[in-house]
């Protein structure tokens, strides 16, 4: 009988015991669950009353008692919640009182956060907010990163670093074996090689008569790992590419930030009112497509821009101030774009037809311009 007893004492014990772990997970397990820091917010038209995250769903939900139409505009650190694809950024899916899901929101994206605002509508209780993935066990404050955060990190501390005008970086992110070349209109192409994260500083810009550009192709000579490259410059990203693939090519290209080609006619745009007008493109296509392509073309081009651009603007500034004068204009250049639209006529494919032409073309200009005006003011005073 004491046997039974006991053997019945052992049993209560352990249903006690297993009892108070299961009570004490039931509560533990939901507070654990809460321990992350609350993104930033600001609300108009209700009150956010808690946040809770859900690791099996990847999403963040916002508890509010909203009063009246307003909108919420929460900060979302990307050490919390985040929706990407790979390396690239998507949409959160958005879900306002549990079964209305937004079509669009507003959003500003960081390498840290992503800033969205949401509208909201009165009586609206929750808001679900469903990424790809979700770091809720950061009671130390301290949430390891995933290997696309590292990357946006360190291309984010390269963006505060100056590079020199006129020059470009090359960044490479892996941890594995990669090899391939890059290349810009400064300099020929040029083969790299290397294992892990490397920058490679090169010249990339514009000079007149080109738009400078720039393309890299980089491949991973490893079946595991990733790797990225970006090209930045003037402290933003002007192209980037990613693979997981093995033996992938990553190719990027693109224009030179720096050193832009000179803009279009002043004076005709400012007459004609627009850089579409038939009379500001002649100019364009004729130093685009004629005077550009020979060497004395080009000569000829950089030594009348420094005299044009140096008055131009204040005479287009004239112009559009002044009805009057922007007519006068008109009229005074309406001859050279005649002869200038002759130009479109003719084949100028080497140096001698450019400087043929363009003599002829000079010359026909002082005679519009001065002859005429001459002899009728000679003939004017012999008759009178």
């Amino acid at each position: 009988m004491s046997l039974v007893k006991q053997q019945l004492s052992v049993y209560v014990k352990i249903i006690v015991i297993t009892l108070f772990v299961v009570m004490l997970g039931s509560v533990i397990a939901p507070t654990f669950a809460q321990q992350f820091q609350e993104p930033d917010y600001t609300i108009r038209g209700g009150e956010v009353l808690g946040f809770e995250i859900d690791v099996e769903t990847a999403s963040l939900t916002i508890l509010l008692e909203s009063r009246a139409r307003g909108e919420i505009i929460i900060i979302l650190p990307r050490n919390l919640i985040d929706a990407r694809d790979g390396f690239d950024d998507i949409d959160f899916e958005i879900f306002v009182a549990s079964t209305k899901a937004l079509s669009s929101y507003d959003e500003i994206k960081t390498p840290f956060d992503r800033t969205i605002t949401i509208p909201i509508k009165r009586l609206n209780q929750e808001i679900v907010i469903i990424g790809t993935h979700v770091f809720s066990f950061a009671s130390t404050k301290t949430v390891q990163e995933s290997q696309p955060q590292i990357t946006e990190r360190k291309i984010a501390d390269e963006l505060t670093k100056e590079i020199p005008d006129g020059q470009a970086k090359l960044l490479i992110y892996s941890d594995s074996s990669w090899s391939g070349a890059y290349q810009s209109t400064t300099f020929d192409f040029t083969e790299i090689n290397g294992r892990g994260d490397m920058s490679i500083i090169f010249e990339c810009e514009s000079t007149f008569g080109r738009q400078g550009v720039f393309g890299a192709k980089i491949q991973k000579l490893s079946p595991d790992g990733y790797l990225t490259i970006v090209v930045i410059q003037d402290q933003q990203i002007i192209a980037q590419g990613s693979s997981h693939e093995e033996l992938e090519e990553i190719l990027i290209n693109g224009n030179c930030a720096t050193g832009p080609l000179p803009g279009g006619c002043l004076i005709a745009t400012a007459t004609y009112g627009s850089e579409l007008a038939p009379q500001v493109q002649l100019l364009r296509e004729l130093r685009d497509n004629q005077l550009l392509n020979t060497e004395s073309g080009s000569a000829f081009m950089g030594m009348f821009n420094d005299v044009y651009y140096s008055f131009s603007p204040q005479i287009a500034d004239l112009e559009r101030e002044n009805p009057v004068f922007k007519e006068m204009v008109k009229i005074s250049i309406t001859p050279l774009l005649t002869s200038l639209s002759l130009l479109n006529y003719v084949d100028m494919d080497s140096e001698e037809s450019v400087l043929g032409y363009g003599i002829s073309l000079i010359l026909l200009n002082v005679g519009m311009y001065i002859g005429i005006p001459v002899v009728m003011i000679v003939g004017i005073r012999k008759r009178f």
